[in-house]
């Protein structure tokens, strides 16, 4: 890869990189930037600097659109989009729901998220070698050994993050390739070309290794493991370097995120391991505990539409409101509205569950596009922020609690706890494999059922954990990808675009009886690699 055009600078409050020029970071030292050395002389300097990760991770070219509610959902087919509009944006979208990344927008977003992932990266890089530089001596020696460990391993669990959605994106179908053309692993904060590996190579050489190592030094330093998620400000030392874990690749996330990536190389017995960590541990639940039916359903004033008591990694976002206003249809009604078709969401998606909490609370009637009326996605919708005006003047406890009503408000949800139980029932749902036991299978499963107030409306495992697949996630960023572990066709029951069968672009095509071509199927699921990516080797 090509990394001499990346600039790697931090500020006091947060890291920015950029893709121009070619000058090295060590001699790149504007005047309102702080040097290197500077910024990791103080214990704030390293946690300023991990919070600059954790904010270009929540940035429109990562997380906090592409690979979340938008480009990753519009690819996973969850909305039809505005097939009519012929400006730029409407023509990006239907460049999208057609799996045509020939476009120029869709290049050029696709573009933005290589770049943005392996800048973010070099930054994470180094956060890394300072962090060693601190603890051997070389550096200024401001961190306590529970915290250098705490942020090595959430700098390794964001570095395997993003290599592994980057390898998700642009790599192959996995099962059916897993030597093909992967992505480069970067471990160094040094210029240089670095050699594209065979994906397999990626995944079990760096990425499992790193977040297995972040494990264990999470397992000895996260606060996380004894406090929980601490969604709360402190207010008697001021320093929260230590609380708000559910913003942070913490301990449990880590573990979720090292379960997703064995099951996506096909490994059932450690993806079932990991996964039952969280689901076979009472104190999980405890710290993460499921959505109260009553107090989502029972309140129309600040309901927990993000479910964000059950989220173990997310990012914040003060103007989450404007995601759902300009995206979803509260006050947009132009092209830039996603919205499923017609009588999707509740004939097919929630079709037999209509006491589903998630049925209730996150969608809604209201929203028409090109003279169809659908459901809207409203998990993204600003909520009353009761806790602005009731602050003063109430106790501690009454304080803690105004806090977590404003936390999950500006929440959004990258990593669920249920994943870990749908990852489990699939494990244990696979002939052949060691841990195939489908009674646990299906337990793990009604688990799921339970909390959301669903019920079991069929025998056919595969469709249900699938149509769980997009219950649960849409608007998350991982509906594409569970759809691409498994080269599956967006048959009727599924794909919230169309309900006819129609050729989309030669050899793409929809079809509720899945006679698609495995070829067919796999060419929708790699993105190309940015041309310059390409030119330059």
């Amino acid at each position: 890869m090509k990394l001499r055009n990346i600039i790697i600078s931090l500020s006091i409050f947060l890291l920015t990189g950029c893709l121009c020029g070619c000058t090295d970071w060590l001699d790149y030292k504007p005047k309102d930037k702080q040097s290197e050395e500077q910024q990791f002389s103080t214990k704030d300097g390293f946690y300023a600097a991990v919070n600059g990760i954790y904010n270009r991770m929540a940035g429109n070219s990562l997380y906090g659109k592409y690979l979340s509610y938008e480009m990753i959902d519009v690819l996973a087919q969850r909305y039809t989009v505005n097939l009519t509009g012929d400006d730029s944006y409407s023509k990006y979208l239907q460049a999208l729901i057609n799996w045509d990344y020939s476009n120029e927008t869709v290049l050029s977003a696709l573009s933005s998220i290589w770049g943005e992932g392996y800048s973010t990266i070099m930054n994470i890089n180094v956060i890394l070698n300072n962090l060693e530089k601190d603890m051997n001596g070389e550096g200024a020696g401001v961190l306590p050994e529970r915290e250098y460990k705490m942020l090595k391993g959430e700098m390794l669990a964001a570095r395997a993050m993003i290599h592994f959605d980057l390898l998700r994106l642009f790599g192959p179908v996995y099962f059916r390739n897993p030597e093909g053309r992967g992505i480069p692993y970067n471990e160094s904060t040094e210029t240089k070309i670095l050699d594209i590996l065979p994906a397999e190579t990626v995944l079990k050489d760096y990425i499992i290794r790193d977040l297995k190592t972040a494990e264990a030094l999470l397992l000895e330093s996260d606060p996380v493991l004894t406090e929980g998620p601490r969604a709360e400000y402190d207010q008697i030392t001021m320093d929260n370097s230590m609380h708000y874990r559910q913003l942070r690749l913490n301990y449990y996330a880590t573990v979720l995120l090292t379960a997703r990536t064995y099951l996506w190389g096909g490994d059932m017995g450690n993806a079932l391991a990991e996964a039952r960590k969280l689901t076979d541990d009472p104190k999980v639940r405890g710290f993460f505990p499921a959505v109260d039916s009553g107090t989502l359903l029972g309140n129309s004033v600040n309901p927990d539409l993000m479910f964000s008591t059950e989220c173990l990694f997310g990012y914040y976002n003060k103007d989450r409101g404007l995601i759902y206003d300009y995206t979803f249809g509260g006050s947009n009604t132009g092209n830039k509205l996603l919205v499923p078709r017609s009588g999707y969401v509740d004939g097919q998606l929630f079709a037999n569950n209509p006491g589903d909490y998630r049925y209730q609370s996150q969608w809604e009637n209201g929203s028409t596009l090109d003279g169809n009326s659908s459901k809207r996605l409203v998990k993204f919708r600003e909520i009353t922020d009761t806790a602005k005006d009731e602050m003063s003047g109430s106790t501690s406890d009454e304080n803690q609690i105004l806090q977590v009503q404003k936390f999950h408000g500006t929440f959004c949800s990258l990593m669920k706890l249920s994943e870990a139980y749908y990852i489990a029932a699939e494990a244990m749902a696979t002939e052949g494999s060691e841990v195939y036991d489908m009674t646990a299978a299906w337990n793990y499963l009604q688990q799921i059922f339970d909390s959301r107030g669903a019920v079991r409306s069929s025998n056919n495992f595969r469709d249900l954990l699938t149509k769980e697949y997009i219950r649960e996630f849409i608007g998350e960023g991982q509906v594409f990808f569970y759809f691409k572990r498994l080269n599956k066709a967006f048959d009727n029951a599924y794909n919230g675009r169309q309900a006819i069968r129609i050729e989309i672009i030669p050899g793409f095509l929809y079809d509720d009886k899945e006679s698609v071509t495995e070829e067919a199927k796999e060419k929708r699921f790699i993105a190309p690699l940015p041309t310059n990516e390409l030119d330059n080797r």
